[in-house]
Protein backbone atom coordinates (compact mmCIF):
# COMPACT_ATOMS: atom_id res chain seq x y z
CA UNK A 1 0.00 0.00 0.00
CA UNK A 2 1.44 3.62 -1.00
CA UNK A 3 2.68 5.34 2.17
CA UNK A 4 1.39 8.74 0.62
CA UNK A 5 -2.00 7.36 -0.04
CA UNK A 6 -4.24 9.93 2.06
CA UNK A 7 -7.87 8.77 1.28
CA UNK A 8 -10.61 10.68 3.81
CA UNK A 9 -12.41 8.17 6.36
CA UNK A 10 -15.39 8.24 5.04
CA UNK A 11 -16.73 9.49 1.56
CA UNK A 12 -19.68 11.27 2.91
CA UNK A 13 -16.71 13.41 5.16
CA UNK A 14 -18.16 17.01 4.81
CA UNK A 15 -15.52 19.05 3.14
CA UNK A 16 -15.15 22.97 2.99
CA UNK A 17 -16.07 24.99 -0.06
CA UNK A 18 -13.35 24.97 -2.58
CA UNK A 19 -13.43 28.70 -4.20
CA UNK A 20 -11.97 29.34 -7.50
CA UNK A 21 -12.33 32.17 -9.98
CA UNK A 22 -13.50 32.10 -13.81
CA UNK A 23 -11.92 33.88 -16.46
CA UNK A 24 -14.66 36.23 -16.34
CA UNK A 25 -13.94 36.74 -12.49
CA UNK A 26 -17.01 34.77 -11.91
CA UNK A 27 -17.21 32.81 -8.33
CA UNK A 28 -17.40 29.54 -8.79
CA UNK A 29 -17.84 26.51 -6.30
CA UNK A 30 -16.24 23.05 -7.52
CA UNK A 31 -17.84 21.07 -4.36
CA UNK A 32 -20.42 18.89 -6.94
CA UNK A 33 -17.83 18.09 -9.47
CA UNK A 34 -15.37 17.26 -6.52
CA UNK A 35 -17.66 15.26 -4.44
CA UNK A 36 -18.67 12.86 -7.31
CA UNK A 37 -14.71 12.42 -7.99
CA UNK A 38 -14.26 11.22 -4.66
CA UNK A 39 -17.32 8.83 -4.62
CA UNK A 40 -16.27 7.09 -7.35
CA UNK A 41 -12.43 7.37 -6.42
CA UNK A 42 -13.77 5.69 -2.56
CA UNK A 43 -15.60 3.08 -4.71
CA UNK A 44 -13.08 1.97 -7.04
CA UNK A 45 -10.49 2.10 -3.79
CA UNK A 46 -13.11 -0.33 -2.32
CA UNK A 47 -13.28 -2.41 -5.36
CA UNK A 48 -9.40 -2.71 -5.36
CA UNK A 49 -8.85 -3.54 -1.72
CA UNK A 50 -11.42 -6.43 -1.94
CA UNK A 51 -9.64 -7.86 -5.43
CA UNK A 52 -6.07 -7.35 -3.93
CA UNK A 53 -7.18 -9.35 -0.95
CA UNK A 54 -8.01 -12.19 -3.08
CA UNK A 55 -4.73 -12.25 -4.47
CA UNK A 56 -3.00 -13.09 -0.93
CA UNK A 57 -1.06 -10.10 -1.49
CA UNK A 58 1.21 -11.05 -4.26
CA UNK A 59 4.03 -8.34 -4.94
CA UNK A 60 2.93 -7.93 -8.43
CA UNK A 61 -0.74 -7.18 -8.11
CA UNK A 62 0.57 -4.60 -5.12
CA UNK A 63 2.40 -2.86 -7.38
CA UNK A 64 -0.34 -2.62 -10.18
CA UNK A 65 -2.49 -1.21 -7.23
CA UNK A 66 0.09 0.68 -6.14
CA UNK A 67 1.14 2.60 -9.78
CA UNK A 68 -3.22 2.76 -10.83
CA UNK A 69 -4.02 3.97 -7.23
CA UNK A 70 -0.93 6.39 -7.02
CA UNK A 71 -2.86 8.05 -10.32
CA UNK A 72 -6.25 8.92 -8.72
CA UNK A 73 -4.89 10.02 -5.40
CA UNK A 74 -2.86 12.83 -6.86
CA UNK A 75 -6.07 13.76 -8.77
CA UNK A 76 -7.79 13.61 -5.96
CA UNK A 77 -5.08 15.50 -3.92
CA UNK A 78 -4.57 18.35 -6.26
CA UNK A 79 -8.38 19.02 -6.49
CA UNK A 80 -8.93 19.40 -2.90
CA UNK A 81 -5.37 21.05 -2.07
CA UNK A 82 -5.24 23.49 -5.50
CA UNK A 83 -7.86 26.19 -4.90
CA UNK A 84 -8.20 25.50 -0.68
CA UNK A 85 -5.55 28.04 0.07
CA UNK A 86 -7.22 30.68 1.74
CA UNK A 87 -8.31 30.00 5.11
CA UNK A 88 -11.45 32.97 5.06
CA UNK A 89 -14.30 31.21 5.81
CA UNK A 90 -16.69 33.81 4.23
CA UNK A 91 -17.60 35.78 1.49
CA UNK A 92 -15.77 36.17 -1.96
CA UNK A 93 -16.47 39.13 -4.14
CA UNK A 94 -17.22 39.32 -7.96
CA UNK A 95 -18.44 42.68 -9.97
CA UNK A 96 -19.49 40.20 -13.05
CA UNK A 97 -22.70 40.91 -14.19
CA UNK A 98 -23.84 37.63 -12.92
CA UNK A 99 -22.27 37.05 -9.81
CA UNK A 100 -22.56 32.69 -8.98
CA UNK A 101 -21.95 31.95 -5.43
CA UNK A 102 -21.92 29.30 -2.98
CA UNK A 103 -22.22 31.18 0.52
CA UNK A 104 -20.11 29.56 2.58
CA UNK A 105 -22.66 29.61 5.72
CA UNK A 106 -24.66 27.43 3.56
CA UNK A 107 -24.45 23.76 3.72
CA UNK A 108 -25.61 23.22 0.44
CA UNK A 109 -23.71 23.05 -2.57
CA UNK A 110 -26.06 24.95 -4.97
CA UNK A 111 -24.60 27.48 -7.38
CA UNK A 112 -26.91 30.59 -6.89
CA UNK A 113 -26.76 33.36 -9.91
CA UNK A 114 -27.07 37.44 -8.64
CA UNK A 115 -28.52 39.55 -11.87
CA UNK A 116 -26.47 42.43 -10.83
CA UNK A 117 -26.71 44.37 -13.32
CA UNK A 118 -30.09 43.64 -15.10
CA UNK A 119 -32.63 46.48 -15.69
CA UNK A 120 -35.05 44.41 -13.29
CA UNK A 121 -32.51 44.75 -10.46
CA UNK A 122 -31.85 47.96 -10.81
CA UNK A 123 -36.07 48.75 -10.94
CA UNK A 124 -36.01 46.94 -7.89
CA UNK A 125 -33.50 49.25 -6.27
CA UNK A 126 -35.38 51.98 -7.29
CA UNK A 127 -38.87 50.53 -5.94
CA UNK A 128 -37.17 50.18 -2.40
CA UNK A 129 -36.00 53.94 -2.95
CA UNK A 130 -38.89 55.17 -3.72
CA UNK A 131 -40.38 53.14 -0.98
CA UNK A 132 -38.12 54.07 1.64
CA UNK A 133 -38.58 57.70 1.01
CA UNK A 134 -41.66 58.29 3.18
CA UNK A 135 -40.27 55.15 5.77
CA UNK A 136 -37.30 55.95 6.65
CA UNK A 137 -37.90 60.04 5.70
CA UNK A 138 -40.29 59.96 8.80
CA UNK A 139 -38.26 58.34 11.45
CA UNK A 140 -35.71 61.15 10.20
CA UNK A 141 -37.88 63.82 10.93
CA UNK A 142 -38.96 62.47 14.35
CA UNK A 143 -37.06 65.26 16.15
CA UNK A 144 -38.88 68.06 13.63
CA UNK A 145 -42.53 66.30 14.57
CA UNK A 146 -41.57 66.02 18.39
CA UNK A 147 -40.51 69.68 18.52
CA UNK A 148 -43.28 70.93 16.97
CA UNK A 149 -45.92 68.78 18.83
CA UNK A 150 -44.61 69.88 21.98
CA UNK A 151 -44.72 73.69 20.97
CA UNK A 152 -48.36 73.14 19.85
CA UNK A 153 -50.98 70.11 20.28
CA UNK A 154 -49.26 69.29 23.37
CA UNK A 155 -47.56 72.10 24.76
CA UNK A 156 -49.09 71.43 28.60
CA UNK A 157 -47.38 68.23 28.25
CA UNK A 158 -44.26 67.61 29.73
CA UNK A 159 -41.76 67.23 27.35
CA UNK A 160 -40.15 63.76 28.52
CA UNK A 161 -43.56 62.99 28.40
CA UNK A 162 -44.15 63.94 24.89
CA UNK A 163 -40.58 61.83 24.02
CA UNK A 164 -42.30 58.74 24.34
CA UNK A 165 -44.82 59.39 21.87
CA UNK A 166 -41.63 59.17 19.31
CA UNK A 167 -39.34 56.86 21.33
CA UNK A 168 -42.59 54.09 20.85
CA UNK A 169 -43.10 54.79 17.20
CA UNK A 170 -39.51 53.36 16.85
CA UNK A 171 -40.05 50.80 18.83
CA UNK A 172 -43.55 49.81 17.49
CA UNK A 173 -41.58 50.24 13.88
CA UNK A 174 -38.40 47.79 14.83
CA UNK A 175 -40.68 45.71 16.36
CA UNK A 176 -42.60 45.12 13.44
CA UNK A 177 -39.95 44.42 11.22
CA UNK A 178 -39.57 40.89 12.55
CA UNK A 179 -42.72 39.71 11.48
CA UNK A 180 -43.07 41.19 7.89
CA UNK A 181 -39.09 39.88 7.51
CA UNK A 182 -40.17 36.65 8.36
CA UNK A 183 -42.60 36.63 6.50
CA UNK A 184 -40.72 38.13 3.81
CA UNK A 185 -38.46 34.77 4.06
CA UNK A 186 -41.48 32.34 3.69
CA UNK A 187 -43.67 34.13 0.75
CA UNK A 188 -42.16 37.29 -0.22
CA UNK A 189 -42.50 41.29 -0.23
CA UNK A 190 -46.41 41.61 -1.90
CA UNK A 191 -48.42 41.27 1.28
CA UNK A 192 -46.70 42.81 3.76
CA UNK A 193 -45.59 45.78 0.93
CA UNK A 194 -49.09 46.31 0.12
CA UNK A 195 -50.90 45.75 4.12
CA UNK A 196 -47.99 48.33 5.51
CA UNK A 197 -48.69 50.76 2.76
CA UNK A 198 -52.74 51.24 3.50
CA UNK A 199 -51.16 51.09 7.68
CA UNK A 200 -49.09 53.89 7.04
CA UNK A 201 -51.16 56.04 5.30
CA UNK A 202 -54.37 55.93 7.02
CA UNK A 203 -52.43 55.95 10.42
CA UNK A 204 -50.71 59.79 8.54
CA UNK A 205 -54.18 60.64 7.62
CA UNK A 206 -55.77 60.01 11.51
CA UNK A 207 -52.62 61.75 13.02
CA UNK A 208 -53.22 64.84 11.21
CA UNK A 209 -56.28 65.32 13.42
CA UNK A 210 -54.82 64.40 16.90
CA UNK A 211 -54.89 66.72 19.50
CA UNK A 212 -54.08 64.60 22.65
CA UNK A 213 -51.39 62.19 24.21
CA UNK A 214 -53.87 59.06 23.92
CA UNK A 215 -54.61 60.20 20.42
CA UNK A 216 -51.29 60.37 19.07
CA UNK A 217 -50.04 57.49 20.63
CA UNK A 218 -53.09 55.34 18.93
CA UNK A 219 -52.52 56.81 15.56
CA UNK A 220 -48.65 57.52 15.24
CA UNK A 221 -47.08 55.08 17.48
CA UNK A 222 -49.30 52.45 17.07
CA UNK A 223 -50.93 52.42 13.11
CA UNK A 224 -48.40 54.84 11.46
CA UNK A 225 -45.29 52.57 12.92
CA UNK A 226 -46.68 49.10 12.56
CA UNK A 227 -47.05 49.94 8.89
CA UNK A 228 -43.81 51.30 8.68
CA UNK A 229 -42.30 48.08 10.10
CA UNK A 230 -44.56 45.88 7.70
CA UNK A 231 -42.45 47.99 5.22
CA UNK A 232 -39.23 48.81 5.95
CA UNK A 233 -37.61 44.68 6.48
CA UNK A 234 -39.31 43.40 2.92
CA UNK A 235 -38.14 46.73 1.32
CA UNK A 236 -34.18 46.66 2.74
CA UNK A 237 -34.13 42.68 2.56
CA UNK A 238 -35.35 42.05 -1.11
CA UNK A 239 -32.15 43.84 -2.28
CA UNK A 240 -30.21 40.89 -1.08
CA UNK A 241 -31.94 38.55 -3.23
CA UNK A 242 -30.62 40.25 -6.59
CA UNK A 243 -26.84 41.64 -5.48
CA UNK A 244 -24.51 40.11 -4.37
CA UNK A 245 -21.05 41.35 -4.39
CA UNK A 246 -22.89 45.26 -4.66
CA UNK A 247 -24.97 44.21 -2.06
CA UNK A 248 -23.82 47.42 0.27
CA UNK A 249 -23.48 49.68 -2.93
CA UNK A 250 -27.47 48.85 -3.41
CA UNK A 251 -28.82 48.75 -0.11
CA UNK A 252 -26.86 52.31 0.91
CA UNK A 253 -28.27 53.63 -2.76
CA UNK A 254 -32.18 52.49 -1.92
CA UNK A 255 -31.93 53.96 1.43
CA UNK A 256 -30.52 57.27 0.18
CA UNK A 257 -34.43 57.42 -0.30
CA UNK A 258 -34.66 57.74 3.25
CA UNK A 259 -32.10 60.58 3.45
CA UNK A 260 -34.11 62.52 0.54
CA UNK A 261 -37.38 62.46 2.45
CA UNK A 262 -35.27 63.59 5.52
CA UNK A 263 -33.73 66.49 3.67
CA UNK A 264 -37.32 67.20 1.66
CA UNK A 265 -40.12 66.42 4.30
CA UNK A 266 -38.73 69.20 7.25
CA UNK A 267 -38.31 71.76 4.39
CA UNK A 268 -41.85 70.60 2.96
CA UNK A 269 -43.34 70.39 6.71
CA UNK A 270 -41.66 74.09 7.09
CA UNK A 271 -43.67 75.58 4.36
CA UNK A 272 -46.71 73.92 5.43
CA UNK A 273 -47.53 74.38 8.97
CA UNK A 274 -47.59 78.26 8.77
CA UNK A 275 -49.62 78.23 5.63
CA UNK A 276 -52.15 75.22 5.84
CA UNK A 277 -51.36 73.74 9.41
CA UNK A 278 -50.64 70.60 10.87
CA UNK A 279 -53.79 68.79 9.68
CA UNK A 280 -53.00 69.17 5.85
CA UNK A 281 -49.71 69.02 6.32
CA UNK A 282 -49.65 65.31 7.15
CA UNK A 283 -52.76 64.91 4.95
CA UNK A 284 -50.40 66.12 1.99
CA UNK A 285 -47.21 63.66 3.23
CA UNK A 286 -49.57 61.17 3.42
CA UNK A 287 -50.66 61.38 -0.77
CA UNK A 288 -46.88 61.75 -1.22
CA UNK A 289 -46.01 58.24 0.65
CA UNK A 290 -49.28 56.64 -1.43
CA UNK A 291 -47.71 57.41 -4.54
CA UNK A 292 -44.58 56.49 -3.54
CA UNK A 293 -46.01 53.06 -2.08
CA UNK A 294 -47.85 52.00 -4.86
CA UNK A 295 -44.50 52.71 -7.10
CA UNK A 296 -43.02 50.37 -4.61
CA UNK A 297 -45.04 47.28 -4.72
CA UNK A 298 -44.95 47.22 -8.34
CA UNK A 299 -41.52 46.66 -8.33
CA UNK A 300 -39.96 45.75 -5.31
CA UNK A 301 -40.73 41.74 -5.95
CA UNK A 302 -38.45 38.96 -4.66
CA UNK A 303 -36.85 36.11 -6.51
CA UNK A 304 -38.61 33.00 -5.98
CA UNK A 305 -35.54 30.99 -5.60
CA UNK A 306 -34.83 32.24 -2.09
CA UNK A 307 -38.71 31.64 -0.77
CA UNK A 308 -38.49 27.83 0.53
CA UNK A 309 -41.58 25.60 -0.58
CA UNK A 310 -44.27 25.17 1.55
CA UNK A 311 -45.23 21.84 3.22
CA UNK A 312 -48.39 20.74 3.24
CA UNK A 313 -48.69 21.02 7.01
CA UNK A 314 -47.66 24.76 6.41
CA UNK A 315 -50.11 25.25 3.50
CA UNK A 316 -53.28 23.56 5.61
CA UNK A 317 -52.18 25.46 8.77
CA UNK A 318 -54.73 26.71 10.94
CA UNK A 319 -54.87 30.77 11.71
CA UNK A 320 -53.35 30.08 15.30
CA UNK A 321 -50.79 27.60 13.70
CA UNK A 322 -49.84 30.37 11.39
CA UNK A 323 -49.85 33.05 14.36
CA UNK A 324 -47.51 30.41 16.32
CA UNK A 325 -45.09 30.31 13.18
CA UNK A 326 -44.71 34.27 13.48
CA UNK A 327 -44.13 33.46 17.32
CA UNK A 328 -40.96 31.22 16.61
CA UNK A 329 -39.93 33.91 14.34
CA UNK A 330 -37.67 35.69 16.70
CA UNK A 331 -34.66 33.52 16.11
CA UNK A 332 -33.34 32.12 19.84
CA UNK A 333 -30.76 29.97 18.53
CA UNK A 334 -29.06 32.57 16.12
CA UNK A 335 -28.11 35.13 19.29
CA UNK A 336 -26.05 31.58 20.27
CA UNK A 337 -23.45 32.50 17.49
CA UNK A 338 -21.53 35.31 19.22
CA UNK A 339 -20.32 36.33 15.95
CA UNK A 340 -24.42 37.48 15.16
CA UNK A 341 -25.07 38.47 18.79
CA UNK A 342 -21.80 40.96 19.35
CA UNK A 343 -23.32 42.25 15.99
CA UNK A 344 -26.95 42.84 17.29
CA UNK A 345 -24.93 44.15 20.24
CA UNK A 346 -23.35 46.55 18.51
CA UNK A 347 -26.28 47.91 16.56
CA UNK A 348 -28.24 48.60 19.83
CA UNK A 349 -25.96 50.50 21.16
CA UNK A 350 -25.05 52.34 17.65
CA UNK A 351 -29.55 52.87 17.29
CA UNK A 352 -29.61 54.56 20.91
CA UNK A 353 -26.24 56.76 20.33
CA UNK A 354 -28.04 58.02 16.82
CA UNK A 355 -31.83 58.00 17.00
CA UNK A 356 -31.16 60.08 20.32
CA UNK A 357 -28.73 62.81 19.13
CA UNK A 358 -31.17 63.40 15.84
CA UNK A 359 -34.71 63.01 17.98
CA UNK A 360 -33.22 65.86 20.58
CA UNK A 361 -30.79 67.84 17.82
CA UNK A 362 -33.70 70.08 17.61
CA UNK A 363 -34.75 71.19 20.53
CA UNK A 364 -30.91 71.96 21.12
CA UNK A 365 -30.87 74.24 18.55
CA UNK A 366 -33.47 76.20 20.12
CA UNK A 367 -32.03 76.15 23.80
CA UNK A 368 -29.10 77.61 22.10
CA UNK A 369 -31.33 80.14 20.77
CA UNK A 370 -32.48 78.96 17.14
CA UNK A 371 -35.77 79.63 15.96
CA UNK A 372 -38.34 77.16 15.28
CA UNK A 373 -37.55 77.36 11.63
CA UNK A 374 -33.91 77.20 11.86
CA UNK A 375 -33.85 74.07 13.78
CA UNK A 376 -35.89 72.50 10.90
CA UNK A 377 -33.12 73.93 8.51
CA UNK A 378 -30.28 71.92 10.79
CA UNK A 379 -32.22 68.61 10.81
CA UNK A 380 -32.40 69.11 7.01
CA UNK A 381 -28.56 69.64 6.72
CA UNK A 382 -28.26 66.51 8.88
CA UNK A 383 -30.31 64.54 6.62
CA UNK A 384 -28.88 65.90 3.35
CA UNK A 385 -25.93 65.24 5.01
CA UNK A 386 -26.93 61.20 4.93
CA UNK A 387 -27.34 60.75 1.38
CA UNK A 388 -23.33 61.64 0.19
CA UNK A 389 -22.81 59.46 3.63
CA UNK A 390 -24.95 56.03 2.60
CA UNK A 391 -23.66 56.10 -1.01
CA UNK A 392 -20.07 56.83 -0.40
CA UNK A 393 -19.68 54.51 2.96
CA UNK A 394 -21.41 51.99 0.91
CA UNK A 395 -19.50 51.94 -2.09
CA UNK A 396 -16.14 51.91 0.06
CA UNK A 397 -17.58 49.07 2.25
CA UNK A 398 -17.74 46.79 -0.70
CA UNK A 399 -14.14 47.44 -1.62
CA UNK A 400 -13.00 47.57 2.33
CA UNK A 401 -15.36 45.64 3.65
CA UNK A 402 -18.31 46.51 5.70
CA UNK A 403 -17.44 45.58 9.11
CA UNK A 404 -14.42 47.74 8.62
CA UNK A 405 -16.12 50.81 7.54
CA UNK A 406 -19.09 50.27 9.76
CA UNK A 407 -16.51 50.29 13.03
CA UNK A 408 -14.46 53.49 11.51
CA UNK A 409 -17.99 55.18 10.81
CA UNK A 410 -19.69 54.76 14.07
CA UNK A 411 -16.39 55.98 15.73
CA UNK A 412 -16.63 58.90 13.72
CA UNK A 413 -20.11 59.61 15.03
CA UNK A 414 -18.60 59.81 18.87
CA UNK A 415 -15.69 61.91 17.62
CA UNK A 416 -17.70 64.43 16.26
CA UNK A 417 -20.00 64.57 19.03
CA UNK A 418 -17.45 64.87 21.39
CA UNK A 419 -14.72 67.34 19.02
CA UNK A 420 -17.51 69.61 17.60
CA UNK A 421 -21.12 69.32 19.48
CA UNK A 422 -19.38 69.74 23.03
CA UNK A 423 -17.35 72.09 22.84
CA UNK A 424 -18.43 74.36 20.43
CA UNK A 425 -22.18 73.88 20.88
CA UNK A 426 -22.55 77.51 21.54
CA UNK A 427 -21.40 78.73 17.94
CA UNK A 428 -24.16 78.64 15.21
CA UNK A 429 -21.74 78.63 12.39
CA UNK A 430 -20.13 75.59 14.12
CA UNK A 431 -24.03 73.77 14.46
CA UNK A 432 -24.18 74.07 11.10
CA UNK A 433 -21.11 72.22 10.26
CA UNK A 434 -21.53 69.41 12.89
CA UNK A 435 -25.03 69.39 11.15
CA UNK A 436 -23.55 68.50 7.77
CA UNK A 437 -20.72 66.13 9.17
CA UNK A 438 -23.12 64.20 11.68
CA UNK A 439 -25.18 63.72 8.91
CA UNK A 440 -22.87 62.06 6.71
CA UNK A 441 -21.47 59.90 9.79
CA UNK A 442 -24.85 58.49 10.70
CA UNK A 443 -26.43 57.91 6.98
CA UNK A 444 -23.92 55.45 6.44
CA UNK A 445 -24.49 53.69 10.23
CA UNK A 446 -27.83 53.48 9.15
CA UNK A 447 -27.33 52.05 5.80
CA UNK A 448 -24.33 49.70 6.59
CA UNK A 449 -26.12 48.24 9.95
CA UNK A 450 -28.36 45.96 7.34
CA UNK A 451 -24.93 44.59 5.28
CA UNK A 452 -23.23 44.07 7.93
CA UNK A 453 -25.86 41.40 9.18
CA UNK A 454 -25.77 40.09 5.76
CA UNK A 455 -21.99 39.31 6.92
CA UNK A 456 -22.85 36.58 8.87
CA UNK A 457 -25.99 34.66 7.48
CA UNK A 458 -27.04 32.90 4.60
CA UNK A 459 -28.69 34.79 2.08
CA UNK A 460 -32.42 32.49 2.73
CA UNK A 461 -32.00 33.63 6.29
CA UNK A 462 -31.98 37.79 5.91
CA UNK A 463 -34.72 38.90 6.37
CA UNK A 464 -34.83 37.08 9.82
CA UNK A 465 -31.81 37.72 11.32
CA UNK A 466 -32.46 41.97 10.12
CA UNK A 467 -35.66 41.72 11.81
CA UNK A 468 -34.42 39.76 14.94
CA UNK A 469 -31.90 42.74 15.27
CA UNK A 470 -34.11 45.14 14.77
CA UNK A 471 -36.80 43.65 17.34
CA UNK A 472 -34.07 43.43 19.62
CA UNK A 473 -32.80 46.91 19.14
CA UNK A 474 -36.42 47.98 19.51
CA UNK A 475 -36.08 47.60 23.03
CA UNK A 476 -33.07 49.76 23.41
CA UNK A 477 -34.31 52.60 21.25
CA UNK A 478 -37.80 52.07 23.47
CA UNK A 479 -35.72 52.84 26.78
CA UNK A 480 -32.13 54.59 24.93
CA UNK A 481 -34.15 57.81 23.97
CA UNK A 482 -36.34 58.46 27.20
CA UNK A 483 -32.97 57.88 29.08
CA UNK A 484 -31.33 60.81 26.63
CA UNK A 485 -34.55 62.95 27.47
CA UNK A 486 -34.48 62.39 31.13
CA UNK A 487 -30.38 62.99 31.21
CA UNK A 488 -31.36 66.22 29.29
CA UNK A 489 -33.87 67.30 31.94
CA UNK A 490 -34.69 71.33 32.56
CA UNK A 491 -32.83 71.40 29.30
CA UNK A 492 -30.01 73.19 30.48
CA UNK A 493 -26.29 73.73 28.87
CA UNK A 494 -24.92 71.32 31.32
CA UNK A 495 -27.22 68.62 31.05
CA UNK A 496 -27.17 68.79 27.57
CA UNK A 497 -23.56 68.36 27.72
CA UNK A 498 -24.13 65.01 29.80
CA UNK A 499 -26.83 64.07 26.75
CA UNK A 500 -23.56 64.28 24.60
CA UNK A 501 -21.63 62.24 26.60
CA UNK A 502 -24.36 59.59 27.25
CA UNK A 503 -24.65 59.77 22.74
CA UNK A 504 -20.82 59.26 22.43
CA UNK A 505 -20.81 56.27 24.92
CA UNK A 506 -22.93 54.66 23.07
CA UNK A 507 -21.37 54.64 19.91
CA UNK A 508 -17.74 53.60 21.61
CA UNK A 509 -19.58 50.84 23.04
CA UNK A 510 -21.14 49.94 19.77
CA UNK A 511 -17.94 50.06 18.08
CA UNK A 512 -16.51 47.50 20.78
CA UNK A 513 -19.43 45.39 19.98
CA UNK A 514 -18.48 44.93 15.93
CA UNK A 515 -14.87 44.67 16.80
CA UNK A 516 -15.60 41.58 18.85
CA UNK A 517 -18.26 40.40 16.38
CA UNK A 518 -15.36 40.54 13.48
CA UNK A 519 -12.47 39.04 15.30
CA UNK A 520 -14.99 36.27 15.89
CA UNK A 521 -15.27 35.64 12.30
CA UNK A 522 -11.71 36.78 10.73
CA UNK A 523 -9.18 36.68 13.63
CA UNK A 524 -7.11 39.51 14.67
CA UNK A 525 -6.11 40.49 11.04
CA UNK A 526 -6.58 43.98 10.94
CA UNK A 527 -5.83 44.47 7.00
CA UNK A 528 -8.52 41.79 5.63
CA UNK A 529 -11.39 43.10 3.66
CA UNK A 530 -14.58 42.29 6.34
Amino acid sequence: MPQNLQVPESSNQKRPNIYTADSSATIVVQDQEYNKFEDAFNNDLDSRLQNLSKTGGKPDKINEFDETTNELTQDLQTAYNSDNEDEEPYKSFSNDSNTKVTESASDDDEILTFPEHSIKSYLVVMGSCLGLFPCFGLMNILGVLESYVNENQLSNVDSSTVGWIFSLCTFMTYTMCIFSGTYFDKSGARAPLILGSILFVCGTIATANCTKMYQFILAFSLLTSTGNGMLMAPLVAVISHYFYANRALMVSVATVGGSIGGTVLPLMFRGLFPKVGFEWAMRIFALISAVCLSISIAFARERKIFLPEKTEKEANASLLEKIGYFVQSFDFKALKDMKFFFCVAGAFFAEISVLSSITYFASYAKMRGFSVGESFILVTLVNAGTLPGRVITGYLADILGRYNVFIFTILLTAIINLAIWLPFGSSKTVLYVYSVAYGVVSGAVFSLLAVCVGQVCKTEDFGKRYSTMYFIVAFGVLVGVPIGGAIIGDKSVERYNYFILYTAACSVISAVCYVISRTLCVGKKIRIVF
